[in-house]
């Protein structure tokens, strides 16, 4: 059963009635969905329903809304906060005018996630008769097969009935195969699951290796980490602590859909080695127990409450364990069976209670506190709480306590109270600087551009610098470039020796294309430390944006780099490199030709539909995104990576063609290419030696080749069907390029056969 049919033939369809845009939303809402890239969802998925509704096309309405629900539940695991949409949806899923939609069965998997994240084990048996209800109307031919089989069998689980699952899981792999349909990684994600909580624990390592199998290099960043949080779990129990601290990932390396597992593992490491509770994984802890909170994830809620409680109270954090026991309260009386966790919290809240509140004296005098901390070389945060508070309140007006408090909060995870206690200084203490730029950091950290303008308005009158700074950085963020620039320009009066508000400038203007001030500002900061090399190679990038020559020559001297000219524009044959490109929220990354210091030019053509950058000649910042290799033998295949900041030539091409086919001989490919050189063109093969596709007369197959291949920009997509039909007529086998056609309405009959013919 192919559920998507319907999808690919509306885009066909939108596109030819003028409606792309909602096409490509069809592609990059699910596609960002499964990258991981939630905001650029919540931007995109108004305009998107909206547009549905236009349309009056319920089913591309029941489409959107399932893609939205699958980032709130995959990417930030929401909870009763998406309850109500769910439910909504499930109702508009199965009105008569969505009779039929494939996606309704898509809707079924969202009701039972989202009970999941509510409270796994006190739904189950709900999630397990939804589940249930659904796979007797599908087979496993259906793709929602996977998906619906692996949300009973997590039911299965939380029911407490792990062994269960694991027959269950094997079952419907046997039935999957015997359909002959592909195995996806989440069937071994959820089986390791199974035999983790019956206690299989080789074979559930096992199992989370076959996953990897299957999804080899494909797999997203969140899947593996994913299952480097299920590995640690699995060695913990193993008594393999040393081996299960080396998985397990980084909290803030993690999407919010992750933390609760991540919360989980970590406790069962900490209980193994007590030495590796400290505050730094109470503050990760805390921050997901926050996160649950606001999203209605009930039972993690109140799990991770009483693993936090746990901990600190074992490393003596009392008022950290306090304030974890009365959010995880507020949450148990959520659950469907409170009875099961009730005797942990009163466990734990009876020690709570035994552990006397007892007031540690300051170490020094509050006068001196704040530089004895400064040359502490272990800080503990969550221990500095108390002696931070009691200075503060004897030294009021002293700014470096109160920025000291505030980031000592939050770096415990709260964030609210930094946030209410540096706003309580700045309002009494406008004049103030250092809690003025710690608040301004909090605020815009947490996406709070409001908020970042009430506090320049409140301290205008008293710190007329500091507020143009808080408006420089908004205008810097709403890509206000010329603003930006202005309001520096005037700080930068008030306070010449600003070091960050001329790097901030330089920015401003390389963006705005104002390269001459992006140069001057350079310069200035070079001049403020002549020995800084870094400073000279960012004034090698935008003097080679500027294309301001003799200026890159003096910083190629001053960097002890020899080049090949003594004058006039620099374009050399340096080396090959990668270049990044950060566009729509994404970065896309290319391979380029260095020719300078700072500049390099584009050799591969982009996919679509991102925008085209070959032959573009750009200036990038010279420090590599990834640090070279220590190995020698690593450094020599090694490519590194730079971030283009500035396009100094564009290349002047149109979108890319994708065309696939039986590899035509080297004969005919080299006369491809010379036709392709002799046009102008640009062609790029990506596919590998070993990529074959089937003979359609029988035997063995045959080798095949796919590429990309690009016209400047005035050429019509339709002239460049023409001219691959005719560079391609003589060919062995035909090539094809189903995409560029139908994205182009250019005919897609000759393609689809081709590709059936070929199985390409």
């Amino acid at each position: 059963m192919n559920i998507w049919a319907w999808v690919g033939q509306l885009q066909r369809d939108l596109r030819e009635a003028g409606y792309g845009r909602v096409a490509d939303l069809m592609d990059d809402i699910p596609s960002d969905t499964d990258g991981n890239r939630p905001q650029r969802v919540d931007a995109a998925l108004p305009e998107a329903i909206a547009a549905a509704r236009a349309l009056k096309n319920p089913w591309l309405e029941v489409f959107f809304r399932h893609w939205g629900l699958q980032n709130r539940f995959t990417n930030r695991s929401e909870g009763e906060l998406a309850l109500d949409e769910t439910v909504a949806l499930y109702e508009f899923a199965h009105r008569p005018e969505t009779d039929g939609c494939p996606q309704a069965i898509c809707v079924t998997q969202d009701i039972a996630i989202c009970y999941a994240n509510v409270d796994a084990p006190g739904w189950a048996q709900a999630r397990l008769d939804v589940s249930r209800e659904t796979l007797d109307r599908i087979n496993p031919d259906w793709p929602c097969f996977t998906c619906i089989s692996t949300e009973y069998a997590q039911a299965l689980i939380d029911a407490g009935r792990a062994a269960e699952a694991c027959d269950f899981v094997e079952l419907q792999l046997a039935a999957l195969r015997q359909a002959g349909q592909p195995v996806r990684a989440s069937w071994y994600d959820t089986l390791s699951w199974a035999l983790e909580e019956s206690g299989r624990l080789d074979e559930a390592l096992a199992a989370l290796r076959e996953a990897e199998r299957i999804e080899g290099n494909d797999g997203d960043r969140k899947d593996q980490q994913d299952r480097a949080i299920a590995r640690t779990r699995i060695l913990v129990l193993q008594g393999k602590p040393d081996e299960a601290a080396e998985q397990l990932p980084a909290h803030g390396d993690l999407l919010a859909g992750s933390w609760y597992g991540w919360a989980e593992a970590a406790t069962m490491l900490l209980r193994a080695q007590p030495e590796r509770n400290h505050w730094q994984v109470g503050a990760g802890i805390y921050t997901s127990l926050l996160h649950a909170s606001r999203v209605g994830a009930h039972y993690k809620a109140s799990c991770m409450a009483l693993w936090h409680a746990e901990l600190a109270l074992a490393r003596g954090a009392r008022d950290s364990a306090g304030r974890a026991l009365a959010i995880g309260h507020a949450h148990l009386l959520k659950l469907k069976k409170p009875e099961e966790l009730a005797p942990s919290f009163a466990k734990l809240q009876a020690a709570w209670q035994e552990t006397a509140a007892v007031s540690t004296p300051l170490p020094v005098p509050a006068e001196q506190l704040y530089a004895w901390m400064q040359e502490r070389e272990s800080p503990n945060p969550e221990q500095d709480l108390e002696w931070l508070a009691a200075a503060c309140a004897a030294l009021p007006a002293d700014g470096d306590l109160a920025g000291q408090y505030a980031s000592a909060l939050r770096a415990c995870g709260l964030v609210d109270e930094a946030e209410a206690q540096l706003w309580q200084f700045v309002k009494a203490y406008p004049d103030s600087d250092g809690p003025n730029y710690t608040l301004l950091g909090l605020l815009l950290d947490q996406g709070k551009t409001t908020e970042v303008a009430e506090l320049a308005n409140a301290i205008e009158a008293a710190n007329p610098a500091a507020a143009l700074w808080c408006r420089a950085r908004l205008a810097w963020i709403a890509k206000q470039y010329n603003e930006t620039c202005n309001l520096l320009q005037r700080y930068v009066d008030l306070r010449p020796e600003a070091y960050g508000a001329r790097v901030l400038w330089a920015q401003a203007a390389l963006a705005a294309g104002d390269l001459a001030q992006a140069v001057a500002q350079r310069k200035a900061l070079c001049a403020m430390d002549k020995d800084d090399r870094s400073a000279i190679w960012d004034l090698t990038t935008v003097a080679s944006a500027a294309q301001d020559w003799p200026t890159v020559r003096d910083c190629a001297a001053k960097l002890d780099i020899q080049l090949d000219t003594a004058e006039g524009p620099i374009e050399e044959r340096w080396s090959n490199v990668l270049i990044a490109f950060d566009e729509d929220g994404e970065r896309k990354t290319y391979y380029a030709l260095r020719t300078g210091p700072a500049t390099a030019r584009i050799q591969a053509p982009s996919r679509v539909p991102d925008r085209q950058h070959v032959r573009d000649w750009v200036a990038f910042d010279a420090t590599p995104l990834e640090p070279w290799p220590e190995d020698e033998a690593e450094r020599a295949d090694f490519l590194p990576t730079f971030l283009a900041l500035h396009v100094i030539e564009p290349g002047g091409f149109g979108e890319s063609c994708f065309v696939d086919g039986a590899h035509p001989g080297e004969a005919h490919l080299r006369a491809f290419t010379e036709a392709i050189d002799a046009m102008g063109w640009e062609y790029w093969i990506s596919s590998s030696a070993e990529y074959q596709v089937s003979n359609p007369d029988g035997g063995e197959p045959l080798a095949g080749l796919f590429f990309r291949v690009v016209a400047p920009a005035e050429v019509s997509a339709s002239e460049l069907d023409q001219r691959l039909l005719a560079l391609t007529a003589d060919w062995p086998h035909p090539a094809c390029w189903p995409q560029f056609a139908d994205r182009n309405s250019l005919g897609m009959e000759r393609h689809i056969a081709i590709v059936e013919r070929y199985d390409l």
